[in-house]
């Protein structure tokens, strides 16, 4: 056992090397964990090459936190092109099923196809779910001594259509349904307590239903870990009167992510997300604008989901990624965020700063798939992450 250690930490942190004669001819092979494990069972045995499949799967399970216990979370991501065109781009499917074998349990769809040569784009999201989340009140300077706990179903169902119109640029529609149901509130430290205060969507059960129209710019490659483009999205969503919506409200939300990458034999990359999400209107208290609620659901690491709460979000990212070994099986990453929400009176009220870093672990070179491991820090808060793919 101590002779496989020793051989796996010479694979993990010793690149295969190239003669000098052909340093600028061949970039290393790239390896994955399956390479990694195959190796050490199998001292022999070569690096596989890339199977010409045409869907690959990665499967890793997981865990997080929501209402302060922990959920194990098997996280399934399956990447595939559609149709034979190299010019289009990786279509993408992630299955979550979690669960605490108590109170938070449910299952989970998100994925993001691209039809051959790009000429549709088609996201979407299922989700089915109980689930007990800690709230604090709205804005951006509320404590730990405003928590309160909430527990709910929740069903949601989304899809959006988007045709190309040009190149990389694509318009749409969508169709949003949400519903809560069993809601139940305790735990709130004064009365009336803010979630009854706020006294919107705060009923035992409620749906909203709303329609999307949605424009989007997309060239990344690959959207499980991005080496280089653009991605910008703007979408006003709408819940009319006649979609049985009780109350009428509206959304904007406007999404921009830059990725350069930088002049250098091994991997580096410096990665940009920034979005303002706006909220008008009788807003359901749900449907307000939360940490790592936006539609990519990952923002705001340092901090519990849901931690902060407003009609209207700001919110910045940076993030750089780099290779550790040159075969690209070990890579790492820095990060530093900021998050603003507005208070009970319209007003932005404060910076959320988190910062932290992690590990990337190739687990499947074909898709590109990394396992994430990463470790968050904001004021009073720290938070284990362990994901498939890029943050964003």
């Amino acid at each position: 056992m101590l002779n496989r250690l020793v051989l796996l930490l010479f694979i993990v942190f010793t690149p295969f090397v190239t003669s000098a004669q052909q340093k600028k001819a061949r970039a290393p092979q790239q390896i994955d964990l399956l390479d990694v494990v195959a190796k050490v069972f199998h001292p022999s045995a070569k690096p596989r090459e890339v199977a010409k499949k045409k869907v690959a799967f990665s499967v890793v399970p997981t865990t997080t936190r929501s209402g302060g216990r922990q959920i194990l979370v098997s996280s399934i991501n399956a990447a595939f092109v559609w149709g034979q065109d190299p010019k289009t781009n990786f279509s993408t499917v992630y299955f979550l099923p979690y669960t605490d074998f108590s109170e938070n349990k449910g299952f989970g769809l998100k994925y993001n196809f691209f039809t051959p040569q790009n000429a549709w784009n088609l996201t979407g999201e299922t989700r089915i779910s109980n689930l007990t989340e800690y709230a604090y009140g709205l804005g951006s300077s509320t404590t730990e001594s405003d928590q309160f706990r909430l527990n709910f179903n929740n069903f949601r169902f989304n899809v959006t259509a988007n045709k190309q119109i040009y190149g990389s640029f694509f318009g749409g529609l969508g169709f949003f349904y949400d519903r809560n149901f069993s809601v139940g509130v305790s735990e709130e430290p004064r009365q009336p307590g803010e979630f009854e205060k706020y006294g919107v969507g705060t009923q035992s059960a409620y749906s909203a239903t709303g329609i999307l129209f949605n424009l989007l710019h997309d060239n990344r490659k690959n959207s499980i870990n991005p080496a280089d483009g653009l991605y910008l999205q703007a979408a006003l969503r709408v819940n009319p009167s006649w979609l049985a919506n009780d109350n009428l409200w509206s959304s904007i939300y406007l999404d921009g992510r830059r990725y350069f990458r930088l002049d250098d034999p091994k991997r580096k990359i410096v990665a940009v997300s920034a979005f303002y999400w706006g909220t008008f209107g009788r807003v359901p208290y749900f449907n307000l604008p939360s940490t790592n609620l936006e539609p990519a659901g990952r923002s705001g690491r340092g901090y519990p989901l849901a931690r902060f709460r407003g009609k209207h979000m700001l919110y910045l990212e940076g993030e750089y990624r780099f290779d550790i070994t040159r075969n690209g099986f070990l890579g790492g990453v820095g990060f530093l965020n900021f998050q603003s929400f507005t208070d009970e009176n319209n007003r932005i009220d404060g910076i959320n700063p988190g910062i932290g870093g992690g590990l990337r672990i190739k687990f499947n070179k074909r898709s590109d798939t990394n396992l994430v491991i990463d470790a968050g820090f904001a004021p009073n808060s720290f938070q284990l992450y362990i994901a498939l793919g890029e943050w964003f």
